[in-house]
């Protein structure tokens, strides 16, 4: 079972499918508009930044709402982001290395960096690349683009995962909201016979926090993910 609408499940399934595991999509949360819907855009009338770092594929999609071009290098946190602007015709870098919003910030920096960066994020998002941004000394304009919010327990979208969860289908999990909603709608997470794997060490660390120890994925990818989930399937896990 994979916390993801079933479009987004589409890529994961596909690396499963061979493996003979059946992708099943458990939308845990959905997206909304930010408190201040004009805020992103009213940030982006003061520039010019010399870096625009997009930490989620949700952040994109903002992003994209409000902008058509840029001459700004916009720096995208996983392929699955980098998608997301792709879509939306904005170029991007992702650096291959880079695995979560730390990372990036961390690589920016080491780019040698200077000036303005716009960090469009959730308004309940980690602050990691922030903190690190401005310990470097860059001037980070931090917008809260949209909200991640949980579904309604009563959504009809939920059904197929819980009943996939009851027979004992592992879960993954792409975010730590998703970490939040699934709490919330299953109550607590180390009290399920659930296995848990990770798409990155970010959404692992709120795992952890749940109570669970969870499988990590080697890389944000389809292909890495799936690896993980697999490995977990297998009698022997």
């Amino acid at each position: 079972m994979l916390t993801r609408d079933p479009a987004d499940v589409a890529a994961y399934a596909a690396q499963l499918a061979p493996r003979g595991i059946e992708a099943i999509a458990m939308p845990v949360t959905r997206w909304a508009p930010a408190a201040d819907p004009g805020a992103l855009a009213r940030a982006l009338a003061t520039g010019p930044f010399e870096a625009i770092v997009v930490l989620s594929a949700r952040g994109a999609a903002a992003l994209a709402r409000v902008l058509a071009r840029t001459t700004a290098p916009i720096w995208a946190v996983g392929p699955a982001t980098l998608q997301a602007l792709a879509g939306a015709e904005l170029e991007a870098y992702h650096p291959p290395a880079v695995r979560d919003g730390a990372g990036l910030a961390h690589a920016l920096v080491a780019s040698g960096i200077t000036g303005r960066v716009l960090v469009p994020r959730a308004d309940e998002g980690r602050t990691d690349a922030i903190d690190i941004l401005r310990a470097a000394d860059l001037e980070v304009v931090d917008v809260a683009a949209y909200r991640t919010v949980t579904v309604d327990a009563n959504d009809p979208a939920l059904a197929p995962g819980r009943v996939a969860l009851a027979e004992g289908a592992v879960c993954g999990v792409f975010a730590p909201s998703q970490v939040t909603a699934l709490a919330a709608l299953l109550g607590p997470l180390d009290r399920l016979t659930t296995r848990f794997c990770a798409i990155g060490e970010t959404t692992a660390a709120a795992l952890r926090a749940a109570g669970i120890e969870p499988r990590v994925a080697a890389a944000p990818t389809p292909e890495a993910f799936a690896t993980a989930l697999a490995a977990l399937c297998s009698p022997a896990a």
